[in-house]
């Protein structure tokens, strides 16, 4: 009878060694899971009020039991450094993570992945008392190092509030955006897709963020690489073609390095010209608080012409667009590059070296890019040839007629030379100082040319290095000696004022002799009184 009560007593240590604490921890879970809505909205808006040193507002946050553990929030609100005269830092309209049973008794040091919805990212300017060198915020708080494996963010939008009055905030959407190995005063690489409006088109990027400047968030180190392939540039009035982009950038978000490069297989100005192989490289310096870009150099490659530009592109958001501003050298172009632009026609009438020096602006506008370009600049072609064999058939009796010898076939040269001084803008070219030669003579003009339609309205005259009787042979030599005194003028042996009008497909040419003009069609083989 001894041993039976001695088998309960030890039953009844067991179940006071084990049960009891067991049945205390039931307890103090019970007690916690009762308030664990409470005890996690807590430590989340302690943790994230420490790390981003201020203010977090959370409409309502709920941890679900089953059949997870997962954390629900609406509403998350960071305010910079608890301002509120500017939008908040960060705005999340949705959340949720899974907590783990350990989040029952103590905050998580670890979560292996959140998913946040709808997501807003301020990033406001530089506040002026701080560009004064007024001292930074109190630094923050350190924070519970809680690592992250993993942040998925569906539709993320990113503001950026421009230091320049009256500047709207520049923005970019992000889909599909993907933040890894997310902690406290630490880098996180990321990656996703971003939404290009105009040219529409889908700009897949990767990289490395941060971490966080908090006292000035324009400082936040920012790194990576961008693909932008396949966008149509029809959207952009006066211009065509399909672009592909590449490059990598690094910096920080209000002064970041981009190098990169472009491939428009058939680049053209619509609807004045052709298609043209187009690739650049280029090294620019971005503004990303307000998207201003500056280009140091952007060297392209149009056809077989380099031509390279530095610059600005600056965004007016008032008239909606960019500025681009450009200074461009072509030092080594051709002419069949720069012409084929210009025209429809599927061979350039010119062919050979040019150098160019302009000044290029594109003011923001709905105008087709053609319409409202602005060119101011310098041209210099010393071997041009026409592709037209009666053009150059023409020029090279000019050429024979100017030095004194038109009955010599194997004398003169269609070979001209091409310099002045242009303008461009409502799609007219203005030249002045036009000159244009051959061996033995030069046109020399000042007029216009209109892009739309090919109108010409030149007016000069033409230089012979012969006397006018030198022209011609025969009875006609002898009938023009008397008069050669009036054409003569300075070193030039005939001097004889001249016009050219009508259109690029049908040029009328015309010079006054003695108050009379004499018109000659480009096809005519006879002077029309």
């Amino acid at each position: 009878m001894g041993a039976r009560p001695r088998f309960f007593r030890k039953w009844i240590y067991f179940l006071a060694v084990f049960l009891i604490p067991t049945a205390t921890l039931a307890v103090f879970i019970h007690a916690r899971l009762r308030k664990i809505d409470a005890f996690t909205r807590a430590w989340v808006v302690r943790d994230l009020g420490e790390r981003f040193n201020s203010k977090i507002d959370l409409e309502s946050l709920h941890v679900q039991i089953w059949p997870y553990m997962t954390v629900k929030g609406r509403n998350l609100t960071v305010h910079y450094h608890n301002r509120f005269d500017v939008p908040p830092l960060i705005h999340i309209n949705e959340f949720e993570f899974n907590l783990g049973l350990s989040g029952i008794i103590h905050p998580v040091k670890h979560i292996s992945s959140v998913i946040l919805r709808d997501m807003v990212i301020t990033i406001p300017p530089r506040n002026k008392d701080e560009k004064k060198g007024s001292p930074p915020h109190p630094a923050p708080i350190p924070a519970q190092n809680v690592i992250i494996d993993r942040i998925i963010c569906n539709d993320t939008t990113i503001f950026f509030i421009s230091k320049k009055t009256g500047k709207d905030p520049l923005d970019f959407d992000i889909h599909n955006l993907v933040l890894t190995d997310v902690g406290a005063g630490r880098p996180f690489d990321f990656r996703g897709n971003l939404t290009n409006a105009k040219p529409k088109g889908e700009i897949a990027t990767t990289g490395t963020f941060g971490p966080w400047d908090l006292d000035q968030l324009g400082n936040t180190p920012v790194s990576g690489a961008y693909q932008f392939t396949n966008v149509d540039l029809d959207p952009f009035p006066g211009i065509g073609g399909i672009l592909s982009s590449t490059g990598k950038y690094n910096g920080t978000l209000d002064n970041l390095s981009v190098n990169g490069q472009t491939e428009t297989p058939n680049f053209s100005l619509d609807p004045v010209g052709r298609g043209v192989p187009l690739h650049t490289e280029f090294s620019a310096t971005v503004d990303g608080t307000d998207g201003d870009t500056f280009l140091h150099p952007v060297r392209a490659v149009l056809g077989n012409s380099m031509i390279i530009a530095n610059g600005s592109v600056v965004l007016q958001r008032a008239k909606q667009g960019h500025l681009i501003n450009l200074d461009v050298d072509a030092p080594a172009a051709r002419l069949e590059d720069i012409l084929k632009l210009a025209m429809k026609s599927d061979k350039p009438p010119l062919t050979g070296p040019i150098k160019l020096r302009t000044k290029l602006v594109i003011p923001p506008s709905k105008e087709k890019a053609i319409d409202k370009l602005l060119l101011d600049g310098d041209f210099d072609a010393d071997d041009a040839h026409f592709t037209s064999t009666e053009i150059s058939n023409k020029l090279a009796s000019l050429s024979r007629h100017g030095l004194g010898e038109p009955a010599d076939p194997s004398a003169g040269s269609a070979v001209s030379y091409l310099k002045g001084h242009f303008h461009v803008e409502k799609a007219v070219v203005t030249f002045t100082h036009l000159d244009f030669t051959v061996e033995g003579a030069a046109v020399l003009l000042d007029g216009s040319y209109k892009l739309h339609g090919g109108e010409l309205d030149f007016r000069g005259h033409l230089e012979l290095q012969a006397k006018l009787s030198e022209t011609v042979t025969g009875a006609k030599s002898v009938l023009l000696k008397p008069i050669d005194p009036f054409f003569k003028n300075g070193k030039a042996g005939a001097v004889i004022p001249i016009t050219i009008t009508g259109t690029r497909d049908n040029p009328i040419f015309a010079a006054s002799i003695f108050h009379k003009t004499f018109k000659k069609d480009l096809g005519s083989q006879k002077l029309q009184p």
